[in-house]
């Protein structure tokens, strides 16, 4: 779980407030990520408070068709990272328990050339914001060093999220 303990507490609508401009701030950040991780696609999602999960950025050719996918089925990794407020890494989407897992998901991202995702939740004292994906167009896992690069990229998601000079 990547987040940010001692930020100050501030009301969901406070979180989001003047995001666009760092919109594309963070968009950078998921290419720079896709291209650090082999990736064919990067997404962050947001929650706030108890409203639902949405695609905030993609990058990639497939970044924001997985993302609206996931999020007109109402399932899937980034979903399930959010939900359970865990890390969910699938190295294989082809794989039967994946495709028992989240059976519609699965095939529709494999069909779009999506055969692995990685998802790493986004955290403020230990309540789910939002979570960042990962794409890859192969079936394999991260290396160690680059699950040690997305944490940090994710903590500069992270605090350009929340307006939180580096």
């Amino acid at each position: 779980m990547l987040g940010l303990a001692g930020v100050p507490a501030t009301a969901p609508h406070d979180v989001f407030a003047g995001l666009e401009h760092r919109q594309a701030a963070i968009r950078t950040v998921c290419t720079a990520c896709g291209v650090m991780t082999n990736a064919v696609g990067t997404a962050i999602y947001l929650r706030a408070g108890g409203s639902p999960v949405h695609p905030f950025t993609s990058s990639g050719f497939c970044g924001e068709e997985i993302a609206e996918l996931q999020s007109v089925l109402g399932d899937g990794p980034a979903f399930e990272a959010i939900r359970h407020n865990w890390p969910v890494f699938v190295p294989n989407l082809v794989d039967h328990a994946t495709s028992v897992r989240w059976p519609l998901f699965s095939a529709a991202a494999v069909s779009a050339g999506v055969e692995a995702v990685f998802v790493f939740p986004l955290t403020v004292d230990s309540a789910p914001l939002g979570a960042f994906e990962i794409h890859r167009d192969t079936g394999d896992v991260l290396t160690p060093d680059e699950i040690v690069d997305v944490v940090h990229l994710a903590a500069v998601v992270l605090n350009l999220l929340l307006d939180v000079p580096p």
